[in-house]
This record gives C-alpha cells, structure tokens and sequence, in this order.
C-alpha cells in the first residue's frame, strides 16, 4: 500500500468578540504528529483562544480519522484496480508481504519452537549420562524394531503385489492377438500402477502415523522422567519403566541373517602432520566398506535376546556434544531421493524413528525451498570469467554444471537444481555412526583422472571441511574416488 502523504484542507469555526471567525489550514494526511500537537502548533501560530482548545481538538481528531480513512481507501482501490489490469505484479507483491510480515513477526514474536528444542535436547543430554542410560536406549531399539516389523511387512505387501501383477502382465503379453489388445494390456498396466500407488501410499501412511506417535510418546515420556529426576531427593528418577513393546523380541529374519554373515572390516589408521610452521595433527583411517553401512544399525544379538547396538549408545551419548561425526555422501544436482544412493539412503533413514530432527523428506524440503533463493545470490559467471578460471584457459575444461549455469544465465532463468562443488546438510540421530551428512554435489567429471585443485568437487569438499571445523564436527567420512 502507498505510504505517499497528500494535504487536506481543514476547516474550523469559533466565536471571538462577538464575532465568528473561520480557521482554515492544510493538514497532512496521514498526520505524522499527535493530534494534541498539531492543536497547540495551531492555537500558538494564529492566536487562537485557549478556551476553544477542546472542541479545535475534538473537530481536528474526527478530520483527521475520517480523512485518513478515506486515503487509504482511496489507495486500495487504486492498488486493487492495477492488480486487476495487470500493472502490478502478484507474485512480487505477495513476496514483499510475506517478508514484511516475517520481519514483523520475528521481531516481537516469541520462538517457542526453537527454545523447546533446546530444551528438549538439554533433558535428553542429561539422561542420556545418568542411570536411565539403559532405559532410554531399550526404550529407543524397541520402537526401532517395532519400525522395522511395519516396513517388513510393506516389503512384502509390494513384493505380492509385484509378482502377481508380473504374472497378469506375462499371461496377457502372451495372449496378445487372442484373448487381449493393444488396448486391454495398456489398461492392465494403467490398472497396475495405480494399485502400485494406492498401496505405497497406504503404507507410507501407517508408517507415518507410527513413526509420529512413537515421537510424541518419546518426548513425554523423556519430560516425565526428567522431571521425577528433578522431584527426587537422591536424584534418581523412581520411573525406571521398561515401556518396550512386544516387538522388541523379534527382528526380521532376513537382517538376522545377513548381520549374522557380516565381516570385519578392512581397514587402516594413519597420523599425519600439516603446515609449514604451525603444525596440525590429524588421524586419517582408511576403510574398504559401503559407506551406507556406517548409517545401519547391526542386529546385536545375546543368546535369544534383541540388544541395542553399541554404536546406537555411542551416537546417543555424543549427540549433544562437542564430538559430532559426519559423513560425506555424493549425490546428484537434484534435491530428492527417487534414484542411486540417495534412494537408499533414505531408506535407512527410514528404518528407525527420528525423534530429535524432522524427518529426510521434510529436511529435503525446507532444503529445496531454499535452492532458488541461493541461485538468485549466486555471483553471475561469464564465458570470460570461466575462461580466466581454469588452469589451462580452455573451455573444455569447464564442467558441465558449468555450462548449464552459463546457458541459464544468459537466459535470466534461475535454475532449482544445485551445481558441482555445492552441498546441503541433513541431519540424523537414528544412524549407526553419523550424526549429520553433507550431500557433495558432484558430475561426471569427478570420475574422469585429471582432477585438479581447482575441480568444483574439491572446492566443495573444502567447504565441508571448513563446516566441518567451524562446528566442532570432529570426524568426518568421504568416499575415495
């Protein structure tokens, strides 16, 4: 809305001697200054009798209501009579409210989320290192479990699923000709995917409601103990309540097996020394390992009993600390997790309830919202500047994301997808031996033998390394390419 200030004229009549006199004067409207101001400017500018002073004020406060009223309206109208013909731009006009409104609310709002997290995160520390160690941990590897046993069981719905429709497939391919044409296979297979999907989102949907019950239940039942702890005279919470499900004493038989099967790794630890003068020590260990398996949690199994697995305790104690660890994942330019590793990625994020962070999708998300914004900030490259970048000056060199950005430019569109060398962090306390990942976008050109220091890749990886110091993630995994 315009904030532009016009002049109205303001008329006021009063007796003085015997006889009427008539003030006339413009006012601006809106008024910047009180209104009991404004009368005294106006009695000490054109000596006007103090004993008119109450009804100047009475008259002058219902002008300068109306009036401004009146102006806004006017404004509005004309605001909403340009958005109907075109003049002004919604999308922009909805932008510079939302942020306005924002700005507002950040600044005199209270953050109730943020400060019951830290909240939530101080009581969870706290239990975390005292008696209710292994009530906590037991209380998590049941609920874990019991995450497992629902998607065991999506598995096998869509593994059904899946089989008899391949059969149907088979059988009408077959009979192409005979029984079923053109036109009735397509129809099967429309048929199939849609029952593909209503089953995918069934599951998804009971697995979403139980993943968000067993984190509310979490969180009270964390605030519960806490608080008997804080209650109790020796300090000690006299709720040591073994709330495990039934589920806890059975796991699928299939990750049984394959953690039963599973070997040592192959690994080596190195202590290296960087820098000139001020030398710094680091401890590098090379490991030949999926690097999926340090997110999976393994089956640790006591005679018949289902254990939480050690690094689950190491994660949960280290969570709140100084010590976080984080891995390094290469992905794509695209922010999801349909495809290759990011796709089973996911998938063992899923296995287990996150009961500190959202969830990955609902990280991915925010992270996406944040994309195009980012893209907007980035420093415009020309051909020149790529060309005066690399080593060699030759445009050969450049990267394909490189190209891509220098088309998009040219073409004033700004891309959602990230480039080469760009990563976003996600974060985790339902993996084995990570707290947070940092996805390292990169291309085809990370697989190539000329790999250089200037690579978009390395570039990146010092950035995460940065990150990585600047908030106190002491370990860090990469993949060696």
């Amino acid at each position: 809305m315009s904030t532009s200030t016009v002049e109205r004229d303001f008329e006021f009549s009063f007796k003085s001697k015997g006889s009427r006199s008539k003030l006339s004067v413009p006012v601006p409207i809106p008024l910047d200054v009180s209104v009991s101001d404004l009368v005294g400017r106006l009695i000490e500018a054109h000596n006007i009798p103090c004993y008119v002073e109450n009804e100047l004020q009475d008259s002058l406060e219902e002008f300068v209501a109306k009036e401004t009223s009146r102006h806004y309206d006017d404004n509005a109208d004309t605001l909403v009579e340009k958005l109907i013909t075109g003049d002004i731009d919604i999308g922009q006009t909805a932008e510079k409210w939302n942020k306005a409104f924002i700005k507002e609310h950040k600044a005199y709002a209270t953050e109730k989320g943020s400060n019951t997290e830290v909240r939530f995160g101080e009581i969870y520390h706290k239990l975390i290192h005292s008696a209710a160690l292994e009530t906590l941990l037991n209380l998590e590897h049941s609920y874990a479990v019991a995450v497992e046993g629902t998607i065991s069981q999506r598995d096998l719905a869509v593994g059904k699923l899946q089989k008899r429709q391949g059969d149907e497939m088979e059988q009408a391919v077959q009979a192409l000709g005979v029984n079923y044409t053109d036109e009735q296979v397509n129809q099967l297979a429309a048929r199939h995917f849609e029952d593909t999907q209503m089953l995918e989102v069934k599951w998804a949907s009971e697995l979403s409601s139980l993943q968000e019950s067993q984190r509310r239940e979490f969180r009270e039942w964390v605030s519960t103990v806490h608080e008997d702890m804080v209650s109790s005279p020796d300090g000690q919470s006299a709720v040591t309540v073994q709330r495990i499900r039934a589920l806890s004493d059975a796991a699928p038989v299939e990750r049984m097996e394959e953690d039963q099967s599973q070997q040592s790794r192959l690994e080596e630890s190195f202590t290296i020394h960087l820098g000139a003068q001020m030398k710094t020590m680091h401890n590098l260990r090379l490991m030949c390992v999926d690097v999926l398996d340090l997110c999976r949690h393994k089956t640790h199994k006591v005679g018949s009993t289902i254990l939480p697995s050690p690094q689950r305790l190491q994660t949960a104690m280290s969570l709140y600390s100084n010590s976080i660890c984080g891995l390094v994942l290469l992905v794509d330019d695209r922010i999801n997790s349909y495809t290759g590793i990011k796709r089973d990625f996911a998938g063992v994020c899923q296995q287990s309830t996150d009961f500190h962070f959202p969830d990955l999708d609902t990280q991915l998300r925010v992270i996406q919202q944040h994309v195009i914004e980012a893209n907007k900030n980035r420093p415009d490259k020309t051909e020149d500047e790529y060309l005066n970048g690399n080593s060699n000056g030759a445009e050969g060199n450049k990267t394909e994301s490189q190209k891509v950005v220098t088309e998009d430019t040219s073409k004033n569109s700004i891309s959602q997808n990230l480039q080469a060398g760009d990563f976003y962090l996600t974060r985790h306390s339902n993996l084995a031996e990570v707290h947070c990942v940092f996805h390292l976008v990169v291309d085809d050109g990370i697989r190539a033998g000329d790999i250089t220091s200037r690579h978009p890749s390395i570039i990146g990886l010092r950035n995460i390394l940065k990150c990585s110091s600047q908030h106190d993630i002491l370990t860090d995994r990469k993949s060696v390419v």
